[in-house]
């Protein structure tokens, strides 16, 4: 499975000045200087500011973006962050006052800075990790090309080098098309006051904007493991599309399309990597997507020791939790604390990556067999069967009852983005050989099907919503309930197999009626 995970940062300055390297700047243009690929900017609002997309990115005019800086004119774009005191300078207050104080306890410190300081993060980093498999089999690439340049056969290194960058390629062009959605569902900026309503309505609204985003490919985890993913960070000011203005961009609409953004990139590579390299999918165990065929559980769990460890780690965290508050952690808590548990057993990334000695360490990790993995689950000969061969409508309503049925026994509201995540979860061998951009249209329209009466499911408009109580949930039907800017949050009861008739009244309550 794809997982877009979102994190926040605050001080861009104070953490270029830490060892630790763990923000922009200090950790992103260090991993493309020590053999990750370069960044690259992508978004309207990038553009605006003279960058194009996929451009390199350089160190000054990157620093000079992420401060509100126009780095052509020196100009402030937008309101600087709103804080009484500097996140820097509370935090410097902590740490002198604890000298001593652990990695662990360091982090609680700057959480509460960041609290303290009541700032809003210069940046947002959404970060696409690809499925564990995926890595594995990039690696074995890698192997294999290292083999080749042992053994002196430059045409056969040379084969593989080829592969291997097609792979990175692959990865990009999926995150790429994931930065689009993003940019058409999650690209809206609020103007005027949001804080209460005037007369039953809200005075502010939401506004398109132009997003500036920095994507960072990296291939490894901070434990050296083969890990394949991408830092798309997000400035904090866009480009209003209306008048040009900058201003800070809605993270709730950014962090409300993660499942999306998971789903595209999810069903963009699975369908790249089947129709150029041969390679089929097999569900995974716990059902939430699929991975390579032929990559055993071992395999992937040998190369998983990190997951291992922030696992452990939040286990422990919740026992602690637990004994100070007495009750086990919610959902919510549970998810704070397991951010906190990645960042207790964080590492350092440090000096120049040797890819070929890494591969060599990989091989010896499975007892020289990651090569092979290559030639296993490959098929180099295939040709990808006929695109235009949509699968039938059976196996779609089967993808479709399948994400419904697991999106609603995890919660009881939840939202298209969501929905669309279960569904690329539930698109597996059968559309391996769509080409990409049908794949993506074909995941975007099943979801679409997914959402009308026919599968149980009622869009409500928000102005209806907004005005009185909502008809639906006891009933078994589903409430699609979105603002400008924001996708709709569906409630559902029981969808059975997928089938039911439109409840009396639905067609003017508005179903279907949003974007």
């Amino acid at each position: 499975m794809t997982v877009v995970t979102p994190r926040s940062g605050f001080d861009l300055e104070y953490y270029l000045e830490r060892a630790g390297e763990k923000t922009a700047g200090g950790y992103y243009l260090n991993g493309a200087q020590q053999g990750e690929p370069p960044g690259r900017w992508f978004g309207r609002g990038a553009e605006a500011l003279g960058f194009t997309d996929g451009q390199v990115v350089e160190r000054e005019p990157y620093m000079a973006m992420y401060q509100q800086t126009d780095p052509a004119t020196g100009e402030q774009l937008g309101r600087a962050p709103a804080g009484y005191r500097r996140f820097a300078q509370i935090l410097a207050s902590k740490l002198e006052a604890e000298p001593e104080a652990t990695f662990e306890r360091r982090l609680e410190l700057e959480r509460e800075a960041g609290q303290q300081a009541r700032r809003s993060p210069v940046y947002t980093d959404l970060t696409v990790a690809h499925n564990k498999s995926i890595s594995v089999l990039h690696a074995s690439f890698r192997e294999q090309a290292r083999r080749a340049h042992l053994g002196g056969d430059a045409a056969v290194e040379a084969l593989w080098r080829a592969r291997e960058e097609r792979v990175q390629k692959i990865l990009a062009e999926a995150n790429h098309a994931a930065l689009e959605y993003l940019q058409e569902y999650a690209g809206f900026t609020r103007t005027g006051y949001h804080g209460r309503k005037i007369e039953d309505r809200q005075p502010g609204r939401w506004e398109r904007a132009g997003l500036v985003v920095t994507t960072w490919l990296q291939g490894t985890s901070r434990d050296g493991e083969p890990h394949d993913h991408s830092h798309n960070v997000i400035a904090r000011m866009g480009c209003t599309d209306a008048d040009g203005v900058w201003r800070a961009m809605d993270t709730m609409s950014l962090r409300g399309q993660l499942g999306a953004m998971s789903a595209i990139v999810d069903a963009r590579v699975q369908s790249a990597l089947s129709r150029e390299f041969g390679v089929r999918w097999v569900a995974r165990a716990d059902g939430m997507g699929h991975e390579i065929d032929g990559i055993t559980q071992q395999t992937l769990d040998a190369f998983s020791t990190r997951g291992h460890s922030v696992t452990q780690a939040a286990r422990r965290l919740a026992r602690e939790w637990e004994r100070k508050h007495g009750r086990a952690p919610n959902a919510c808590e549970m998810t704070y604390l397991s951010l906190k548990a990645n960042k207790v057993t964080r590492k350092g990334k440090e000096g120049q990556i040797d890819w070929d000695a890494l591969a060599a360490e990989w091989d010896a990790t499975i007892g020289g067999q990651l090569a092979g993995i290559a030639e296993r689950v490959c098929d180099f000969q295939a040709r990808p069967a006929d695109e235009a061969a949509v699968p039938s409508a059976k196996v779609r309503g089967r993808a479709i009852a399948q994400a419904l049925a697991t999106v609603q026994a995890k919660r009881s509201t939840w939202t298209r983005s969501e929905l669309m995540k279960n569904l690329a979860w539930a698109m597996g061998q059968d559309f391996a050989h769509l080409d990409p951009d049908a794949r993506q249209g074909l995941l975007v329209a099943t979801a679409e099907q997914a959402l009308s009466v026919h599968h149980g499911v009622v869009c409500v408009s928000a102005g209806v919503a907004a005005r009185a109580a909502v008809a639906g949930p006891g009933a078994g039907w589903a409430q699609c309930v979105h603002p400008a800017g924001h996708d709709p949050v569906c409630d559902a009861g029981s969808v059975g197999d997928g089938r039911a008739d439109v409840p009396a009244g639905a067609a003017h309550r508005g179903a279907g009626a949003w974007a």
